[in-house]
């Protein structure tokens, strides 16, 4: 299929395992909904060294061309889009995200009737002014109708810059956690849990302990439209 090297994943051989890694990226909708920030591979690198995966037992041995031992990489697995669903702090902003939207379509429900009975007499006008006095009526309603159009557009902006803002400031406050937790565990190497091949039983799962300290550390987050 064309293109498909560009994304081509990379084989980590991992203590007898065989582990598929995606290009290294960072939200998104990736994490977006239906979106979407969306399928975006997510790796958290935690150490201060150069990672090497620990070699198959039919791993070549090193050349001897190289110079001293490399640590081998300690994986972890992270389910990150279970985090972003379940997450209280995501649903918060979604929930505030709902709550805006459904305020927002009720004044356009309000200014759509406004301007329909604002045509409406501008029809009944037709028979009863002066040409001259019609176009001037009928510029004034185009007018209302492209500052309401132009009024929309605005308002969407500002919706989709508060929630990114949010979204963005839950996902650095994710990306703390992980690396905090990583460390405790003596992780070097997390890898989001999509893009693994094959995983022998769930060690090295450290989901539910980043789910937990993530909701205990950032359980809500204000949206916040931006001034227009």
């Amino acid at each position: 299929m064309r293109g498909a090297a560009l994304f081509r994943p990379h084989y980590l051989a991992v203590a007898g395992l065989t582990l598929a890694v995606g290009p290294v990226a960072f939200m998104g909708p990736a994490y977006a909904q239906g979106s979407p920030l969306q399928s975006a591979p997510h790796v958290t690198l935690v150490q201060d060294g150069p990672v090497v995966a620990q070699p198959t037992a039919s791993t070549a041995p090193a050349s001897p061309g190289r110079r001293g031992g490399l640590p081998y990489a300690q994986v972890a697995i992270v389910d990150i889009p279970r985090i972003l669903q379940e997450a209280a702090v995501m649903q918060s902003i979604q929930q505030q995200l709902d709550a805006q939207k459904d305020q927002f379509q009720r004044e356009v429900a309000a200014q759509q009737e406004t301007l329909r009975l604002a045509e409406q007499d501008l029809a009944r006008m037709r028979q009863t002014v002066a040409a001259e006095e019609f176009d001037r009526k009928r510029t004034e309603f185009e007018s209302q109708v492209s500052a309401m159009g132009r009024a929309l557009q605005e308002r969407t902006r500002r919706l989709d810059v508060a929630f990114n803002q949010a979204r963005n400031s839950a996902i650095n406050t994710l990306d703390q956690v992980i690396a905090e937790v990583a460390k405790e565990t003596g992780a070097t190497l997390v890898i989001s849990r999509q893009f693994i091949v094959y995983q022998s039983g769930n060690a090295g799962d450290i989901t539910l302990e980043v789910l937990e300290r993530m909701n205990a550390r950032l359980p809500t987050i204000a949206v916040n439209l931006p001034p227009p």
